[in-house]
């Protein structure tokens, strides 16, 4: 399934697909922007079918409901939604209008993709593990993000290769990225989730 959201800064595409045989995607995402931010989360539930959509909708909708508070508070807030549930992987990113700066945190493997319009890519790491109620150190990462930068997030249902990245930064829309990433995924026995993001 693919869903587009057009905001007044950024434009976002996004694609979603079940893992063979399953009716549900076992992952969520989020985007808002507002006149001071925009705001990306993606969770990946632990396994696949309904308990990992639970995991990662309930990681997602605390984020949605807490989406201004600062990236550390809300990766922690989604660590204690966890408990009692199969737990998620997580990364959010949040930018800053006005300074270009971006803030990261990921626990697991979300993937993040910044390309930059002087052709320079910036991958944030995330810390190893998932997010299950326990104790878990959180990183942000400061990142620039220059007017005119693209973004792509995906799940680990998703392998994109390198000779890719400067193909993605060189079109002009999101949709032309989109297009392009889609058509190229392998088949997989995995949940899809797949982002693609521009300064408009």
């Amino acid at each position: 399934m693919i869903h587009h959201h057009d905001f007044k800064k950024l434009t976002v595409a996004a694609y979603q697909k079940p893992k063979a045989g399953n009716q549900m995607c076992g992952d969520s995402y989020y985007v808002a922007e507002t006149p001071e931010y925009f705001i990306c989360a993606v969770a990946d539930g632990l396994g696949s079918g309904d308990m990992a959509k639970d995991s990662s909708l309930a990681a997602i909708n605390v984020v949605k409901e807490y989406q201004d508070e600062d990236v550390e508070s809300l990766m922690k807030r989604a660590n204690e939604e966890m408990r009692g549930k199969r737990g998620c992987v997580l990364s959010i990113f949040k930018l800053d209008l006005k300074t270009r700066q971006m803030e990261f945190s990921g626990i697991g493997n979300i993937n993040l993709i910044i390309y930059q319009p002087d052709g320079s890519i910036n991958r944030p790491i995330s810390f190893s593990g998932y997010l299950s109620g326990k104790a878990q150190k959180v990183k942000v990462q400061t990142i620039d993000y220059p007017s005119g930068s693209s973004f792509v997030t995906y799940s680990d249902g998703v392998q994109i290769s390198s000779k890719n990245y400067a193909m993605i930064a060189r079109f002009d829309s999101v949709q032309e990225s989109f297009q392009h990433l889609t058509n190229s995924l392998p088949s997989t026995n995995d949940d899809i989730t797949l982002l693609v993001g521009k300064t408009v």
